[in-house]
């Protein structure tokens, strides 16, 4: 299975106008992918590329528009680049002669690692930019030497440390049975299982665990073929009651919503924040991570808004899509997919922003167990 770019260490470029931020992605990826021009402002929306380095993993390389961009749809493009900040795990700094580092002073802000580039050094403009920028300790970048990309490896493996996650967590082990329970949304793709439920099979398959699928009309069935009790249920959030009505007590049961609240985001925060639903309550956001057209039973835009509006009859209920930007001021509480579209610095960096102006946040699965009454009884992965 390809690894999707939302489960990719996504390395920012970023830099001055004309700083060689097109040319070091084409550098690095070994491709033509971006646009190179003297012309400023040539790089207009940011430009993705995903590869895999040896002995580190699959990341996606993104080169942004450059800043101090006068040009007519500069203040736009800077917009863009701004918004991929968040996404960002790992920061590569363009250097140039002319810096003002205005941008690196919104960068630094993310703690997060930064990798200085003097590139342009087949020019001699590249050995001034070293001179003037030693105190940085920049990596030097001659494209003419393939091997300058190594360097660059070396640094990304030194100074980032992946965090060893996993969707399923503690709550399984090799040798257990694992039920999932899986109605087929009309949004799902035909012949196709939406990404959340890939990943946990897959997740499944590598732990040494056994798998076993089946919808909700067939889950009693299922359940009496077994000649054993599953160690686990895993089912779609939308069933959650009528899947725990149907085990027997003891079996342990939880959604692959809350598995992603936890895998994507923070399931402390989130598990806290779902008490403001006890009111009172005036105005919320449901965020989606996906972009495809709600339909008539979606969980977000339909089911949830059916189950809020029973107990608060007059509250206002506003959407948000992909990398819309919130308002986080406006609400009084943000409830959010599981967001497997998004990569884990998406999602915490939204968690960061609703701390900081104490608005809670809390996910679709762990929403439809509180409004059920059976959130004390799901279990939850540490």
């Amino acid at each position: 299975m390809k690894t999707q770019n939302s489960e990719r260490v996504h390395i920012g470029i970023f830099g001055k106008t004309n700083a060689g931020k097109s040319t070091f992605l084409n550098y690095m990826t070994g491709t033509d992918t971006a646009i190179v021009s003297e012309v400023a402002g040539t790089t207009t929306d940011p430009v993705r590329k995903a590869m895999e380095i040896t002995d580190f993993g699959p990341v996606l390389f993104i080169d942004t528009a450059g800043f101090f961009d006068k040009s007519t749809l500069g203040s736009k493009r800077i917009a863009k680049s701004l918004a991929i900040i968040d996404k960002c795990d790992i920061f590569i700094y363009c250097l140039s002669l002319d810096e003002d580092f205005e941008i690196l002073k919104e960068i630094k802000k993310r703690n997060k690692p930064i990798i200085y580039v003097a590139g342009k050094q087949d020019r001699d403009e590249g050995a001034k930019i070293y001179e003037k920028y030693q105190a940085l300790s920049p990596i030097t970048i001659d494209v003419r030497n393939k091997d300058d990309r190594l360097k660059i490896f070396a640094k990304i493996k030194n100074l980032y440390k992946k965090e060893d996650l996993t969707i399923t967590r503690n709550l399984v082990k090799s040798g257990d049975i694992v039920l999932l329970v899986i109605p087929q949304d009309k949004a799902a793709p035909k012949g196709r299982l939406i990404k959340p439920q890939v990943m946990t099979i897959r997740e499944l398959i590598d732990k040494k665990a056994t798998a076993i699928a089946c919808d909700l009309d067939s889950l009693e069935n299922t359940l009496k073929a077994l000649r054993d009790k599953p160690d686990l249920v895993i089912c779609d959030s939308q069933v959650f009651k009528e899947t725990k009505d149907l085990l027997e007590e003891g079996i342990r049961l939880t959604s692959f919503s809350i598995l992603f609240s936890a895998f994507k985001g923070d399931l402390t925060y989130f598990i806290d924040s779902v008490r403001r639903l006890d009111g009172p309550l005036e105005r919320i956001l449901i965020s989606e991570a996906c972009t495809h057209p709600p339909i008539d039973e979606d969980i977000g835009t339909v089911k949830i808004p059916k189950m809020l509006r029973k107990k608060y009859p007059e509250l206002k209920i506003e959407f948000n899509r992909g990398d819309d930007p919130i308002d986080y001021n406006r609400y009084d509480l943000i409830i959010s997919c599981g967001a497997c579209m998004f990569n884990r610095a998406t999602m915490l960096s939204r968690v960061d922003e609703a701390k900081k102006r104490n608005i809670p946040m809390t996910n679709y699965g762990i929403t439809i167990a509180y409004l059920k009454g059976i959130l004390e009884d799901v279990s939850l992965p540490e």
